[in-house]
């Protein structure tokens, strides 16, 4: 009994420790250099009245008062400041480079870069500038359904194009109509669409809809993303990827939103990552998809994430972790949990401290082979402790779970799915 009151002791002094991460501020990682090549590229500059333009070798393009169509692979690079303007890929255009360099644009009711169908874009900010996208608040065919030029976010790629957003200089996103970026479908007669963000130092306000929203398969690579947003932060239909193995990955700081990263396949392999949400932080999930395996899967990074109302990781699927820090403050409404799967839990690694209230509970399945000795250290005392995969309690330290997807997890303190309304649990699985 005295053992177990010891350890009790030191879980509590351990928690609030490690808690005390979530108060840290995110490291920033340098943004990666953007290699294009601007030699003979065409350049334009946007006043308010119009659009001037510098030919070079890329003539495939057309002005239109103050909105752009580009007609025609090669380079672009945009300048200047507008109050009504657009530009826009033209279907089925590929090999396009469009180089922002302080550009100010703002598009009345309809999106302020378009990338149309089967198009292959990539868009740069440039080094050492800083651009900003705006919309209005009739970009939004829901509100006002009499405008037939509305695309609903800032920056729209339909269906079937692969658009690449980078660059070592800043773009701003201004999402007064519904949603920030917009990624298309793929279809079998518009091909394969996809985003990828990388290198981007990238600030998104989005307070009527989601910020990034993909319908096929998004993938941030690299980069500084910082969002607002009224729903979902970042959102993929289907494939959502965060970071690559071997990478830092991008920081990505979500100050407000309904949901935080949310994809029926959701892959997190690295990034430094600060959620607060007013629903789930993580979410692998599609309302619209029957019989489909979701899955969570978190391999590296650091996530700190925290939650009033919702789960701090939930799948409606399977959840796995295999690397990574991940801390989970929340929920403190007693209907959800910290952890929230309907698959099975699997953690083979990485470590995850989860503090919220108990009321649906869960553990990770029997499968895990996380734990082992670990050497603690507080104040000027160390010792050592053996830890069996997990400690799971609520309202007290009791005895461990045995790992089973909350089935034979007993009423708290026993460690159990579950347990008295208004007490709260505590989750902390040490470094493999």
């Amino acid at each position: 009994m005295a053992k177990a009151n010891s350890l009790s002791r030191w879980l509590a002094a351990a928690m609030a420790a490690l808690m005390l991460l979530a108060l840290l501020p995110a490291r920033v990682w340098a943004a990666e250099s953007t290699a294009y090549d601007t030699d003979g590229a065409t350049a334009f500059t946007f006043t308010d009245i119009a659009i001037t333009a510098k030919d070079g070798d890329c003539t495939g393009y057309n002005i239109d008062g103050t909105a752009l169509t580009i007609e025609a692979a090669g380079t672009y690079i945009v300048s200047g400041s507008c109050q009504s303007g657009s530009i826009t890929v033209k279907k089925g255009v590929t090999g396009v480079t469009l180089v922002l360099s302080g550009l100010t644009l703002t598009a009345d009711g309809t999106a302020a870069i378009a990338c149309n169908k089967s198009s292959g874009v990539t868009i740069v900010a440039q080094d050492g500038t800083a651009n900003i996208l705006s919309d209005t608040e009739t970009n939004n065919d829901d509100s006002y359904p009499d405008n037939t030029n509305a695309e609903n976010a800032v920056i729209k790629c339909k269906d079937g194009s692969q658009v690449t957003l980078c660059g070592s200089g800043s773009l701003t996103v201004n999402a007064n109509g519904k949603n920030g970026i917009k990624s298309g479908a793929t279809t079998d007669e518009e091909g394969e669409a996809w985003l990828v963000i990388r290198d981007l130092t990238l600030t998104i306000s989005a307070p009527v809809n989601d910020a990034i929203n993909a319908e096929a398969s998004l993938t941030i690579l690299s980069g500084d993303l910082t969002i607002d947003a009224g729903d979902d932060a970042v959102h993929s239909d289907y494939y959502l990827t965060v970071g690559a193995a071997g990478t830092d990955g991008p920081t990505i700081t979500v100050n407000s939103c309904n949901e935080g990263l949310e994809a029926a396949d959701l892959s997190i392999a690295g990034g430094n990552i600060t959620i607060h949400a007013g629903d789930d932080c993580l979410n692998a999930a599609n309302s619209d998809l029957t019989g489909y395996a979701f899955t969570l899967s978190i391999s590296g990074g650091t996530l700190v994430m925290d939650t009033t109302s919702g789960d701090g990781i939930d799948s409606n699927g399977d959840l796995n972790v295999s690397g990574g820090e991940i801390y989970v403050s929340g929920p403190t409404s007693d209907g959800d949990s910290t952890l929230d799967y309907d698959g099975a839990a699997t953690v083979t690694g990485g470590t995850i401290v989860a503090a919220g209230y108990s009321g649906m509970a869960q553990n990770f399945g029997s499968d895990s082979t996380q734990g082992s000795t670990c050497t603690v250290t507080i104040g000027g005392q160390s010792t050592d402790v053996t830890l069996e995969r997990l400690i799971y309690g609520s309202g007290g330290m009791g005895t461990p779970p045995d790992g089973n997807n909350g089935s034979n997890m007993g009423t708290p303190p026993d460690g159990g799915k579950g347990g008295r309304p208004g007490n709260k649990s505590a989750l902390f699985l040490p470094p493999k």
